[in-house]
């Protein structure tokens, strides 16, 4: 195979080889009589992509250049390393490269790409073949009852309202609206989760033909990848699809020289889990509430006994200043009754002041009598005192 390729289309080439990047690690490479068919799978196999250039995207094509047979042509396998390698900047290619050209070297296994810059620069590339072989998938696009075509802003912007976390996107279509949303894994913990469901209605799509009301659920990663390109050669978007499990088709084309096909598996979404109704988000959050309750209750109940179990609920600081009221001396008289030498007592009850719960202050002297006891007793005191207490209360 020898081809050239002009300048302007080797910045089309270039982005098609970033976005198969973002797809998988090998690039296949075949020629056929009319066009050039880059393809790749990645590592899981639930994610395809082939693009086509015909002939007339090139200015000069020979599909079996250095081949002996009329009709074969270059099959091979190269490493998607390399191919971005070559085309390191490819927003900046149609500037500097005034011509590139593609062909096989039969004697070396190589397939070498021969960049023709500007002021006579010329930048060669040899990247090794690693088989000898070509890849084709098996899929169909034609008889699917839905098929929708998107500008690539609407969908982009869609996408945004998503989280960079989020791995797969879940698609429910029907007749009235498309509903896109994150995928959540039923083990998830919901109150860590970020539920988002954007709604799309048939007018601002170019085109809605929906034959069957479907929900599919795919890969997040690769759909970014493809909206990218699509959006960086301003092209829509045709999707085409049939039901839960069976692949769905994306279409990136313009109509005469190139045509890019990516195909991802498509995966049942949980119900239980992806309901959006309300009565699920009541009960979500009539759970959510519950669990937060009975968290409550085990926090505030510990294992303890039941006299401090009943002081902590008072005052739930464990290290906390309460206020003891001071005791005044309670005078005898000699009849026998109990008499109040402070008369201002009685007129302190008529206060705003809250006095400590009885239990409380009983549970407090008894857990620290030692700091209320006299630390000097008097009697074992032998002489004379020079220095006498100033309050007798101390």
């Amino acid at each position: 195979m020898k081809c050239h390729v002009p300048g302007p289309n080797v910045k089309v080439l270039g982005r098609t080889v970033h976005a198969l990047a973002r797809f998988g690690d090998e690039l296949y490479v075949e020629s056929l009589a009319d066009c050039v068919l880059l393809r790749t799978l990645n590592a899981a196999e639930s994610a395809y992509a082939v693009v086509k250039f015909s002939k007339n995207f090139f200015s000069y094509f020979n599909y079996n250049y250095y081949s002996t047979e009329d009709n074969e042509g270059l099959k091979c396998k190269i490493s998607m390393k390399s191919a971005l390698h070559t085309f390191k900047s490819p927003t900046h290619m149609d500037k500097q490269v005034e011509n590139l050209e593609i062909k096989l070297d039969p004697e070396s296994c190589k397939l070498i790409f021969q960049l023709r810059c500007k002021h006579g620069i010329v930048k060669t590339h040899f990247v090794s073949i690693l088989d000898c072989k070509a890849m084709q998938a098996v899929y169909t696009k034609d008889l699917v009852p839905n098929r929708i075509t998107s500008p690539h802003k609407i969908l982009s912007e869609a996408l945004s309202n998503f989280q960079s976390s989020d791995d797969q996107v879940t698609v429910e279509v029907s007749s009235q609206n498309m509903l896109l949303r994150n995928y959540i894994d039923t083990l998830a913990d919901l109150s860590k989760v970020i539920r988002t469901q954007v709604t799309l209605k048939p007018a601002e799509f170019d085109g809605y033909t929906i034959g069957a009301d479907t929900m599919i659920t795919f890969t997040l990663k690769e759909f970014k990848a493809l909206l990218a390109f699509a959006e960086a050669l301003s092209l829509p978007i045709q999707i085409h699809f049939e039901t839960t499990g069976r692949p769905v088709v994306f279409i990136v084309h313009n109509g005469s020289t190139f045509e890019a096909h990516f195909v991802l598996a498509t995966s049942k979404a949980d119900n239980a889990s992806q309901i959006t109704t309300q009565n699920t988000t009541h009960n979500e959050r009539t759970k959510r509430k519950d669990v937060s309750s009975s968290n409550h209750s085990a926090r505030k109940k510990p294992n303890l006994n039941t006299d401090i179990s009943k002081c902590l609920e008072e005052d739930s600081h464990l290290f906390n200043f309460i206020h003891i009221p001071e005791e005044h001396p309670v005078a005898v008289s000699t009849d026998g009754n109990v008499g109040n030498n402070n008369p201002q007592i009685e007129n302190n009850m008529d206060c705003d002041v809250i006095l400590p719960s009885p239990t409380a202050k009983a549970l407090i002297r008894r857990v620290f009598k030692r700091c209320f006891e006299q630390t000097i007793d008097l009697t074992n005191i032998q002489g004379t005192v020079l220095a006498e207490d100033s309050d007798p209360d101390t």
